[in-house]
């Protein structure tokens, strides 16, 4: 049977099983719900979920099963006949069941996962996602459930944490678990394949420095020097030597010839942090070793050729600095014909779950402590909380945990974590950060146009004057349901 043959026996099957416990008495915690829906509606089902756990401090988990060489259909039914009155199961895409499991938490889901290879369906891959560990958001909790099921291997269960994809870039070890940073690492294995600049664009503390040792590591030019500069830190006096190099007796203090960093990266990379602080005439010299391939010492006269890769980052605005006359033109056009652009931390949450726990471990091994985890409060303050910092200030964060945990703790509690991480007290009840306030009033707003429209985003966002696009993002960002402005 084709794709599309089996997409729409999938559709008919389900809607074969959705009459199944539509009359059972739901507990007064939960609305009534059809123990097997489509795929609709089980979404829906995920996203209230969700939006109860935080109020009720309840876990919940998400599997998804792939049957290895069974029928996804025999699976479904086999699934639909062990399930509890709050639980809800249907077809996610054709070849897969997705199994919402309400208040259960990841070690009753893997009991749960464990049981599946005796419904008489064959072998069964099972990815899990616990919640708020793994995701507090469903497009997250769906995506990072997914993942696992697709990593797991044939038969066995895979946590969603664990899904995750290691880059080894010379010494360091990148984590890459967000489908974001998995496009992006992409696009550089690609881009390394050429000899053009790049430009890596992103926050402090994103993970430039780690993009630039990718694309390094992913380069012909792997085995060469990777040479990083950071452009902030050299002095403007010094900068066209430290950069360039220079002869002896070229300056008072030259005693000696000097190789700068671009004559020390020939043959590989050199990577310049913070380009955007060079001084307009570095920039000048930097263009002309672009496209000539040459560069002079200071104090001599004639130039050295050079065989180099220039990676550069930035966390401003290059084309504001560009029409307020602070960066070159030539230079920017030179640099920014292939850009890798680095999401924030906040605006990757599998990164977040994922690499919270990796670093928690590795920071409790430093301490010779026991393995700790994330307490359900502590999970949902970090996926909360906006990381200005990204992933520098989650690196302090956890460290800061594990040393603050008392001997003997087994999980990080909300009072171990930094003051950051948590609501900042008002002093005076009717005052609380105007930030705040003004989140509560744009998610008041969403929810209000979400209701007057019906739920049609593009109508809602319309209404208030916002990108559409803006929205769909603050939509997830801010956990809005239907739940609250479908009404009962």
């Amino acid at each position: 049977m084709n794709s599309i043959g089996r997409a729409r026996n999938v559709a008919v099957m389900s809607r074969r099983f959705v009459a199944m416990g539509s009359e059972e008495n739901q507990p007064d915690r939960a609305p009534p719900r059809l123990r097997v829906a489509e795929q609709p509606l089980f979404e829906r089902y995920l996203g209230e979920d969700l939006y109860r756990l935080e109020r009720q401090g309840r876990e919940m988990s998400l599997v998804i099963a792939r049957p290895d060489d069974g029928d996804p259909l025999a699976l479904l039914r086999a699934i639909a006949g062990r399930l509890r009155a709050v639980d809800s199961a249907s077809m996610v895409d054709a070849r897969s069941v997705g199994v919402l499991l309400p208040e259960l938490g990841v070690r009753e889901a893997h009991a749960f996962a464990g049981e599946l290879s005796t419904v008489g369906a064959g072998r069964v891959s099972v990815g899990i996602a616990a919640a708020p560990y793994d995701g507090i958001d469903a497009e997250t909790v769906l995506a990072a459930a997914r993942a696992a099921c697709a990593a797991a291997g044939p038969g066995s269960v895979l946590r969603a944490r664990d899904a995750t994809e290691t880059i080894a870039a010379g010494s360091q070890r990148i984590l890459v678990a967000d489908p974001a940073m998995a496009r992006l690492y992409d696009l550089a294995r690609r881009l390394a394949r050429s000899e053009i600049p790049i430009l890596i664009v992103g926050e402090t503390g994103a993970g430039k420095e780690l993009a630039a040792a990718a694309v390094h590591a992913f380069s012909r030019r792997a085995d060469q020097p990777l040479v990083s500069v950071n452009c902030a830190a050299i002095p403007d006096t010094l900068a066209e030597s430290e950069l360039f190099g220079h002869a002896r007796g070229a300056f008072s203090g030259a005693i000696a010839a000097r190789v700068g960093y671009l004559e020390a990266a020939s043959g590989g990379t050199l990577f310049l942090d913070e380009i955007g602080e060079l001084s307009p005439a570095i920039q000048a010299k930097l263009l002309r070793v672009l496209e000539s391939g040459e560069l002079m010492r200071v104090g001599e006269t004639s130039g050295r050729t050079t065989d180099l890769r220039i990676v550069a980052a930035t966390n401003r605005d290059l084309q504001r600095d560009v029409d307020d006359g602070r960066f070159r033109s030539d230079l920017f056009f030179r640099l920014g014909s292939a850009r890798l652009e680095l999401p924030p931390l906040r605006d990757r949450p599998r990164d977040i779950a994922s690499l919270g726990a990796t670093l928690l471990g590795e920071a409790c091994r430093r301490l010779g402590r026991p393995p700790l985890e994330l307490s359900f409060a502590a999970a949902v303050a970090f996926l909360r909380h906006d990381w200005p910092g990204n992933i520098r200030e989650l690196r302090h964060a956890v460290e800061y945990a594990a040393a603050s945990a008392p001997d003997g703790a087994g999980e990080v509690e909300l009072s171990h974590l930094p003051a950051a991480l948590l609501a900042t007290p008002s002093p005076r009840p009717e005052f609380q950060p105007i930030a705040a306030e003004v989140r509560e009033l744009e998610r008041r707003r969403m929810i209000a146009a979400l209701r007057a429209s019906g739920g049609v985003q593009c109508h809602a966002a319309a209404l208030i004057a916002m990108p559409l696009r803006t929205f769909a993002t603050k939509v997830k960002r801010y956990a809005i349901v239907p739940l609250e402005w479908a009404g009962p």
